[in-house]
């Protein structure tokens, strides 16, 4: 079946909700199972939890694992609330470990205990492995399962390993060359394996070259990987280079996904969360966003402190004060420029702390002649209002300064932070904003004492 639209989406819902009051299960089976299982999982948003679970129970056993593990968080809570130990068993014990590691990782810890008694011991002691591992690690996220070949082994064995392997779809494309010992020496593509002659030896077409993580690396370097070198999986290994699972494709775009949502989120300085806009409280949307904004509503109180110490000055030549706003604002907005490009630089890893020298000295002349562009857009602004020549000399070489300074400050801090191993996101778009308020009119008034007299 095509992807469908939303629009489509919603008159596909509206028709099943119909053959639900008539009680037509036979016609909503016959559908719903011939839907793409992603397609399925966005179509359950359309239903409450009672008709998702109706549509659910009318799954094939195939279908439903594999559209409850596209399910959100949320949806397969209400899901496992509503079914038996023994339908629980089955659901969880079928879906694929990274996938159980992620829902028992959102549960509480009460609920988790009781679901591992509903695993068998083999699923069981592959979950408390998984969820043993670090938060966020490659060893939280991998896979156990993989294709394991030894290096003597022929082409024809191989492939008949593979077939008695039995392994899901993404993790079929690439076989990993082990040692006795499970060390990890090659890899080899499937492509090649059939290409091959059957009397070939593994060792004779294996790459050597292998790129892997180790348990403990971040998920994010795992994702970062995978991108860089376009893998379709990424062999994870412990301490001792021994093989103990692999991270696939899927996973690494849902990190990334995940990653850039937190940064987004951090850029704002609004407290990153798991839940979907639709499915948080409105109690947790304001905890989300209270502490940030309390912080830099006493971060702003500073400023009037600053404009407060100048009352004299302000009450002596008022036009400084008309000023103020546009000096802030382009001050914030070349701060936040800046910050956004440096963060988005440091994930894509086009730069670090190494270079710290030269992406100063760089961003001293860009800051430099945008600084001077603006200043003189604000001196021409005075001179059109017909203001003192001073006050257009003081308001354009504040822009400069302001503008060299909040670009050199939105650069720099985030390397900063990353070199204190801090997420350089927290470098948050309103701290920004801020700090170069703070600054920018301290200086404003500074350079108005110098030039104007009163």
């Amino acid at each position: 079946m095509r992807t469908g639209t939303i629009n489509e989406m919603e008159e596909l819902a509206q028709k099943i909700k119909e053959f639900l009051e008539q009680k037509r299960l036979f016609d909503i089976k016959r559908i719903i199972n011939d839907l793409h299982p992603a397609d399925l999982a966005d179509l359950m948003t359309f239903f409450d939890r009672d008709d998702q679970v109706v549509l659910f129970r009318l799954l094939k056993k195939d279908m439903a694992i594999a559209v409850f593990e596209q399910l959100d968080f949320e949806r397969q809570e209400n899901l496992l609330n509503s079914f038996t130990d023994d339908r629980v068993s089955e659901i969880l014990n079928s879906m694929s470990p990274d996938d159980r590691t992620e829902l028992l990782d959102e549960l509480p810890a009460k609920v988790v205990k009781k679901l591992l008694l509903l695993l068998n011991p083999d699923q069981r002691k592959m979950a408390s492995l998984l969820l043993g591992y670090r938060e966020n690690s490659a060893g939280r996220i991998m896979n156990p399962g993989y294709i394991d070949l030894k290096e003597n082994y022929t082409i024809a064995q191989a492939l008949e390993r593979i077939r008695k392997l039995s392994p899901p779809e993404d993790l079929i494309y690439t076989a990993y060359v082990t040692d006795n010992q499970r060390h990890l020496i090659g890899t080899v593509t499937l492509r090649d394996l059939i290409l091959s002659p059957p009397e070939k030896k593994v060792v004779e077409i294996m790459d050597t070259d292998v790129i892997y993580v180790t348990t403990d690396d971040d998920q994010e370097l795992v994702a970062r990987n995978i991108q860089k070198y376009d893998l379709l999986s990424l062999p994870v290994v412990d301490h001792e280079r021994r093989l103990v699972g692999v991270v696939t494709v899927d996973d690494a775009i849902d990190i990334i996904e995940q990653e850039a949502t937190e940064d987004i989120h951090r850029l704002a300085a609004i407290h990153t969360t798991e839940d979907e806009y639709l499915h948080s409280t409105i109690l947790e949307k304001v905890r989300n966003r209270i502490f940030w904004l309390v912080a830099l509503l006493l971060g702003g109180m500073v400023t009037s402190f600053v404009i407060q110490n100048q009352s004299e000055l302000i009450q002596t030549v008022v036009s400084l004060s008309f000023f103020i706003p546009a000096l802030t604002d382009t001050g914030g907005n070349v701060g936040s420029q800046s910050t956004t490009i440096m963060v988005r630089g440091i994930a894509l890893n086009e730069v670090d702390s190494r270079n710290i020298v030269k992406i100063a000295l760089i961003e001293s002349l860009v800051g430099s002649i945008l600084g001077g562009m603006l200043g003189l857009v604000g001196l021409l602004r005075v001179i059109l209002l017909r203001e003192p020549i001073m006050i257009g000399i003081t308001v354009g070489l504040a822009l400069w300064i302001v503008v060299f300074v909040s670009n050199l400050i939105g650069i720099l801090l985030p390397l900063f932070l990353k070199k204190l191993r801090f997420d350089p996101a927290l470098s948050a778009t309103p701290v920004i904003t801020t700090i170069v308020d703070v600054i920018g009119v301290y200086l404003y008034f500074q350079i108005a004492h110098i030039f104007i007299k009163f």
